[in-house]
Order: C-alpha cells, then sequence, then structure tokens
C-alpha cells in the first residue's frame, strides 16, 4: 500500500509541476528524475538507529559529539562537550532530515519563495518584502554582539547546515528540489533572524481582521455592532487572568474608556474591495492551543505538572522537530520549529514551559492622507520612506515593488486613493530567538520571566510554567500598543491623532504566579476579565474549550500524569452543557421519542467517533448559528469580498465555532431566549431561541438523510489526515476516523481536519526524566521513508512516548 500511494504519487507531482507551477525548461532532465539509483526513486537517506560518536572540527576546533536516534518518537539525542559543536550537528540534522522544509521556510521568510517555485508564489513574496522581514532581520544581525551567545548558536547552526549541503549529492537531493532542477545555496545567520521574522507573523493573531471588521463598523448600525460584536465577548468568559486572581494589574487608568469601539474612525467602504478581496490571499492567522499547570494545591505533594499542546497545522513533514541538546549547562529537551536552533517547547530538569496563542491585537490599520510621495502627520506633510524591491519569477520576468513606509507603518493597500498603511509589532528588532536560547537553560520561574520580558515581544503568547520547587505561572508578557483615539477594531485615522503613543506598561501587564486555586491555564479565551484598563484585542476564541479545561482543573485533585493526559484527550464539547437542554425543549413537541431526541437525550456530549448524537449536535449548531446570524449578514450587505465565510466574526468555516457570534448565541440563549435579536432583520419575522433552534435541527435532520441515507456515527464523517507541507495532496496521508471538534480540548477542526494538537507534551517537574510527549508524522520529510508519517496513528489514537527512553545512554541522562 505505502509503495502503490508513493509511487503513484510520484508520477502526479511531476505532472503537477510540469503542468502547474512551472515551464518546461527548467526541470531536471527526465533521465535523472528517473533513474533509479539517483532520481525520484531513490532510498531516502537512513534514519540511523541507536549511538554513533564523531569529532567535529571548524575553525581550528575540534569538539566531541554523540548522537542519539529515538526510533519510536522521532527525537535526535545530541550531546558535545562544547556549546559550539552542538548547535553545529543540530544545523547539520535539521538538513539531513528536513532540506526542502528549511529552505521553503526559508525562501518564504526571505521573501524568494516565487524564485524557486514561480509566480504563483509572488504574493507570498510581496507580503514578506511588505513586512520588511529581511530589513529588519539584516538590522538584528548588525545589532548582535559578535560575543553573544546567540551569535555562537545561530552562526555555528547555519554552518552546519551549510556543511551537509556543500557535501550534498544529486542522489541524497529532496525528490521536491530534483523534481524542480534547484540546488540550495549557502545559509547565513540573517537567513534564521528573517525565518524568526516569518515565524512572529504567523503567530500574530488575525493579523487583517481590522480590515475585515471595518465592513461591519460601517454598514451596520451602532446598536448591531454592539449587539453582535461587543468589544469584551458575551459568552461564559474564564479568563486567563481573572481580576479575582491579581488585581494589582487592574489598577491603573488606561486607554479603554478613550476609544470608540462602535464607531469608524473612516469611512471609505468604496474604496475597500478590492484590497480586502486581496488581503483574503493572505489569511489571518490563527494559532489556538491548550496549556496549563498545577500545583501542589492541586496534587497534594510539592511536584507542580504542566501540559500543553500546541494547534496548528498537522502536517507531513511535521511543523516540528524532536530534539535534546546535551552541552556544558544545558540539558533540554523538546521540540523545535525547522530553521531554527534549541528547542522552542520543552523543559529541562529545572523548567517546564508551553504556550498558546494569546489572540492580542499587534496589528493596526491607517487610513492615510496622502499626495504623491507624501503624507499628513500631525499636520505636516513628510515624504514617505521609500524601498524598491525587485523579486525574481522563476520563468517570469521580475516583479518590481515599491514598498512606502509611513510613521505608522507599512503601506499594504493602495487602491481608488486611499493607501492602507498596517503597524505591526513585528516592524522593529526583537530577539526572540535570544529568548528561546536562554530558557532553554533557565533554572527557575524567575529567570525564565526575565528573559521573557527583555526579548519576546512580539506574537505575545500565553506562557505556562512550572518548575522543580512547585511553583507554577502563566505570563501572556509581550508588546501591547496604546493609542489615545479611534476604533483600532477597524481602520484608523492617519494623520497622527491615533498613532502608537507606546505599549502598556510591563508592572501592568496580565499575569498570575502561583495562584491560590492551585493552577493556570490558557485556552486562546478572552486574557482578562472586562474591567482591564487597557485595550488589548477584542476577537478571542470563544472559551468553550477554556470553559471545559476550568471544570475540569477546578474539580480535580490528586493530579498525577494520567489526570493529565485525561484532560488532554477529552473529546467533551462544552456548548452542549449549553445548548442540549434548550434544543430538547424545542424539539420535544414533534420529534419526543423518536430515535433521533432519544440519541440526544442519552449522550454525554462528547465527540466520540461511534456517536450519532455528536453528528446531528455538530450540523445543527452550525444551522442554528447561520440562521440565527446570516439575515444580518444580508441585510448589512455583508459578502464575500468582505470577509463572509472567510473570518470568524462573519460566519467564517469553522471558524464559527470560535468567533463572537457563537458567544452571543450562548448569552442570548442562556439570560433571554426571546431577544428581540433573534428576530428576523430581513422581514421582521418575530423569533426567539426555541423556533431557530426548531428550524435548523428539522434542516440537520433533512441533510444528514439526503447525503448520508441517515444519520452516520461521527466517526464515519469526521476524520483526520496530516496534509503535505508543500501543498501537493499526493504526498498528504490517508484520512482517519476522528474524535473531537473545534471546541474540544482533543481538537479537531473541521470535518475534515489537518489542524489539532500538533505536540502534546505532559510534565511532572518532581520526575521530568519521565515526561511524556508525541508529535503526529515523523522524523523525515521523505515520503518514501517510514519515519514519514510513523506518528500519525499512534497520536490520533491518543498514544504518548516517554521523550527521554530508558535505553538513551548516559550523557543524556539527568544527574
Amino acid at each position: 500500500m505505502l509503495k502503490k500511494r508513493f509511487f503513484t504519487g510520484l508520477i502526479v507531482i511531476i505532472i503537477v509541476f510540469i503542468l502547474l507551477f512551472i515551464s518546461l525548461t527548467p526541470l531536471s532532465p527526465f533521465y535523472e528524475l528517473l533513474n533509479p539509483e539517483t532520481g525520484i526513486y531513490a532510498r531516502p537517506p537512513p534514519y540511523s538507529s541507536g549511538v554513533s560518536t564523531f569529532t567535529i572540527e571548524r575553525d581550528n576546533r575540534s569538539a566531541s559529539v554523540t548522537v542519539y536516534y529515538e526510533n519510536c518518537l522521532g527525537f535526535i539525542g545530541i550531546y558535545s562537550n562544547h556549546n559550539w559543536s552542538l548547535f553545529y550537528e543540530q544545523g547539520y540534522l535539521e538538513a539531513r532530515y528536513r532540506l526542502a522544509q528549511i529552505e521553503i521556510i526559508k525562501a518564504e521568510a526571505t521573501g524568494t519563495l516565487a524564485s524557486i517555485i514561480g509566480k504563483s508564489e509572488l504574493s507570498s513574496d510581496i507580503l514578506s518584502r511588505e513586512l520588511l522581514n529581511c530589513p529588519v532581520a539584516r538590522e538584528e544581525f548588525q545589532n548582535l554582539s559578535r560575543s553573544s551567545y546567540t551569535y555562537m548558536a545561530l552562526s555555528n547552526f547555519v554552518a552546519g547546515i551549510n556543511s551537509y549541503i556543500n557535501g550534498l549529492t544529486y542522489k541524497d537531493m529532496p525528490l521536491l528540489f530534483k523534481t524542480l532542477n534547484y540546488r540550495p545555496g549557502d545559509w547565513n545567520v540573517t537567513d534564521v533572524l528573517a525565518i524568526q521574522q516569518s515565524f512572529l507573523w504567523e503567530n500574530t493573531p488575525a493579523n487583517f481582521d481590522p480590515l475585515y471588521f471595518q465592513y461591519a463598523l460601517e454598514k451596520m448600525p451602532e446598536n448591531i455592532v454592539r449587539a453582535l460584536y461587543p468589544a469584551y465577548p458575551a459568552g461564559i468568559q474564564n479568563p486567563i487572568v481573572p481580576y479575582k486572581c491579581n488585581p494589582s494589574v487592574y489598577k491603573e487608568t488606561g486607554d479603554i474608556n478613550n476609544l470608540s469601539l462602535y464607531t469608524p474612525s473612516v469611512n471609505i467602504t468604496g474604496n475597500l474591495n478590492f484590497s480586502v478581496s486581496r488581503c483574503l490571499e493572505f489569511p489571518s492567522s490563527r494559532s489556538f492551543s491548550n496549556d496549563w499547570a498545577v500545583n501542589g494545591i492541586k496534587t497534594d505533594n510539592t511536584s507542580a505538572l504542566l501540559a500543553n499542546d500546541p494547534h496548528l497545522t498537522t502536517s507531513v513533514p511535521s511543523i516540528w522537530m524532536g530534539f535534546q541538546l546535551v552541552s556544558p549547562g544545558m540539558n533540554v529537551i523538546g521540540v523545535v520549529f525547522p530553521g531554527f536552533p534549541g528547542i522552542i517547547l520543552g523543559h529541562n530538569r529545572y523548567i517546564a514551559w508551553g504556550a498558546t496563542n494569546g489572540q492580542i491585537q499587534e496589528t493596526y490599520f491607517y487610513a492615510e492622507v496622502s499626495k504623491g510621495y507624501t503624507y499628513l502627520s500631525y499636520n505636516k506633510w513628510l515624504h514617505y520612506k521609500i524601498i524598491n524591491e525587485t523579486i525574481d519569477v522563476r520563468g517570469s520576468s521580475p516583479y518590481h515593488l515599491m514598498i512606502r513606509i509611513a510613521n505608522n507603518g507599512v503601506v499594504m493597500f493602495n487602491e481608488s486613493g486611499t493607501e492602507i498603511a498596517m503597524d505591526w509589532t513585528g516592524m522593529h528588532p526583537t530577539y526572540e530567538i535570544t529568548f528561546f536560547l536562554n530558557i532553554d537553560r533557565s533554572r527557575d520561574i524567575k529567570g525564565f520571566v526575565s528573559n521573557l520580558t527583555k526579548y519576546f515581544k512580539v506574537a505575545v503568547q500565553n506562557w505556562a510554567v512550572a518548575d522543580s520547587n512547585g511553583n507554577i505561572g502563566i505570563y501572556p508578557y509581550g508588546e501591547y500598543p496604546v493609542i489615545e483615539h479611534g476604533d483600532p477594531r477597524g481602520i484608523l485615522n492617519g494623520t497622527g491623532i491615533s498613532n502608537w503613543i507606546g505599549f502598556v506598561p510591563l508592572r501592568y501587564e496580565p499575569y498570575l504566579y502561583d495562584p491560590a486555586r492551585g493552577f493556570v491555564f490558557s485556552d486562546n479565551q478572552i486574557t482578562v476579565s472586562d474591567n482591564y484598563p487597557y485595550y488589548i484585542g477584542w476577537d478571542y476564541e470563544s472559551g468553550y474549550r477554556a470553559d471545559e479545561a476550568y471544570h475540569l482543573l477546578n474539580s480535580s485533585y490528586d493530579v498525577n500524569t494520567d489526570k493529565m493526559k485525561s484532560i488532554q484527550l477529552t473529546v467533551h464539547d462544552y456548548t452542549t452543557n449549553i445548548f442540549l437542554k434548550p434544543l430538547l425543549r424545542a424539539i420535544s413537541r414533534y420529534y419526543y421519542n423518536t430515535s433521533y431526541y432519544n440519541e440526544l437525550s442519552n449522550w454525554n456530549g462528547n465527540m466520540s467517533i461511534n456517536s450519532t448524537a455528536a453528528t446531528i449536535f455538530y450540523f445543527w449548531e452550525n444551522n442554528t448559528l447561520n440562521d440565527t446570524f446570516m439575515p444580518y449578514m444580508e441585510k448589512y450587505n455583508i459578502n464575500q469580498s468582505n470577509g463572509l465565510f472567510n473570518v470568524s466574526f462573519f460566519l467564517g468555516p469553522d471558524d464559527m465555532y470560535h468567533g463572537p457570534l457563537i458567544e452571543d448565541l450562548v448569552n442570548w440563549t442562556l439570560n433571554d431566549p426571546y431577544s428581540r435579536y433573534f428576530d428576523n432583520p430581513l422581514n421582521g419575522e418575530t423569533r426567539n431561541f426555541y423556533t431557530i433552534a426548531l428550524t435548523a435541527f428539522n434542516q440537520t435532520i433533512m441533510y444528514l438523510n439526503e447525503r448520508y441515507g441517515g444519520i452516520p456515527a461521527w466517526g464515519n464523517i469526521h476524520k483526520r489526515y496530516l496534509v503535505s507541507f508543500f501543498g501537493i495532496n499526493a504526498m498528504n496521508t490517508m484520512d482517519v476516523p476522528a474524535a473531537g471538534d473545534g471546541n474540544t480540548i482533543n481538537a479537531a477542526y473541521g470535518i475534515i481536519s489537518d489542524f489539532g494538537p500538533s505536540w502534546r507534551l505532559i510534565v511532572n517537574m518532581s520526575r521530568p526524566e519521565d515526561a511524556i510527549g508525541i508529535y503526529p508524522g515523523g522524523i523525515s520529510e521523505n515520503p518514501l521513508s517510514k519515519y514519514y508519517d510513523n506518528n500519525f496513528i499512534p497520536w490520533n489514537n491518543g498514544l504518548y512516548y516517554k521523550i527521554m527512553p530508558e535505553n538513551e545512554p548516559e550523557v543524556f541522562r539527568y544527574e
């Protein structure tokens, strides 16, 4: 089956690239591609099992290195008696097993992807150039001390990558590059810093949302905006840092009361159509995750435990690589994005950490008043800073791009006379990569937080931390922009009155340390209670994973690794706690004692693979949301070009479970099921929750019977698969039945899901060497390797591996 799938897939790949991506001329000759010894059928580089020890020599230095390959989990252990050689070897091994992946990541970050693939990737390159990835990376490199630990790590890391590339034969060239007739060149430190910038952008949530939301502000009356899109979520909320747990961060008088959060700062609807349509080419970033930590209050001893599972694209090759890195002053284990040195998420002997996306607004948009190459700022006409870029395009002429930069950001859109600039916290030098390299050697939470406040500024994460002394904390630290006037939810006035005046002072940024309740947690819910004095964003995940986590953590005691595992794998949908009884009431007159009614009334709310009630509920919830809110979209002419079905607050795809509209539905159902906002705004029809729920239920039963000939079990239609990182369908894995949905802690978003827990980790800091974890996929990017997708089925089935196995060499063990 494996050979058949990939032999067929390889032929498809060649045809796809010929017909869709590149001209015939740059292709490798077919005799090279089909050569059985060196072409596309060549066996992949072996994944060495066991242990190897050797000496690395570089710049008149030598160092001993031991590499340990863990077969099942797909982790590689590296031990060296010098730090420089450890990072050198990590770079070498990332290139050995993920060369095509890191090259594509680098090209995307540096805005050179079109030179490899062709015109189809030009929009990606334009965005990378407009985000100033390379200029910021170059400035960071210039500022980096050559005697710093960061420079040492980065310079040796890229030297290791280059060593592998320079010794690469055609036989061992990645399959993708053989097809493209492409050979990678040398890396430098600036490339890695550009990848850092790309990483930060990809983890900046909802980056283009203000452009879309401008339509709501301009097209909808203020009372409708207030009802449908309150600036503070309307549903059940369990904030990450509630007022009662840390009232000190709520004492400042901030900017929240100065802002006009329901009316537009400018009126430019007529000029936005093309711009927002173009923006749809760059989807808003969404990065959902779970993390939590518990201390002795919950464990009945002095230990602290941590769990983390970042929800990202589940791909082959995986977006993670697993390493244990051991050198003087460091013994850390966890996962890292290919193209980075060190460990991003993991633990050492003293401290464990995980992250979820903070959902903080970090992009602000401005309508500029401009004349030619000048713009108005604080009553003065200033010249834009101009950067001219040339983008090489494979098979086409170069593309010439002129970038305009104002005081409040880069002009991203220029249509119908309105230039719209974007200011982003990532458009100036920060050193998140230094943060990662330093925390790998942290000894306690205090040291972790010290590095966090110095270096991690962009793409705010909710960092959950546990240490070996039994302490826990959660820290959504970073740069929170402050403005004095306007509505940051939409497009702001660009003449200066709404420019950033600074950032929220650190002492008022939210955090928790050893709270009396005994746990900290984040599931991308709102960060703070509604009396927080600063505006920090508004479009959060709806919070039902958080409600489930809060319920389980708050009610649990004697917590151990097994209990943490059961929480991480739960597939109970918390929205059933809210909607199931009202739904049964709504349908009882017509469906009482039918199989549909009985299935639902006996259901526990778990999205299990053999549950038919789960199937009914999923589609009913979908139909109820659409039936309630689609009339508002039609009434106020919110359509596809405005972002309908593309962003969460306009009935976006699976994001419909994560935006403000389901929070409205929960709020109205619990507190006012006869709310006037259930009425149909198109025709004035009087409606309430129960009438809409019944209509949606009828639609659901009709659809399922017509589509499937009955009510299928959830796992018969709800599947997971690993999607090709390179976007080549023939390289996807098969799909398999999957439990969960977008509201469950063990999340599987969509009907056919390629987004979910990309890495699971559970650590008991009283015995960190017993930590367990798993990531889907495998270590190799080569589809002919047995380590391409070997962990997919175990991961889907909820299995874990001990990430420091018993048989690893002594040098990797904690002292």
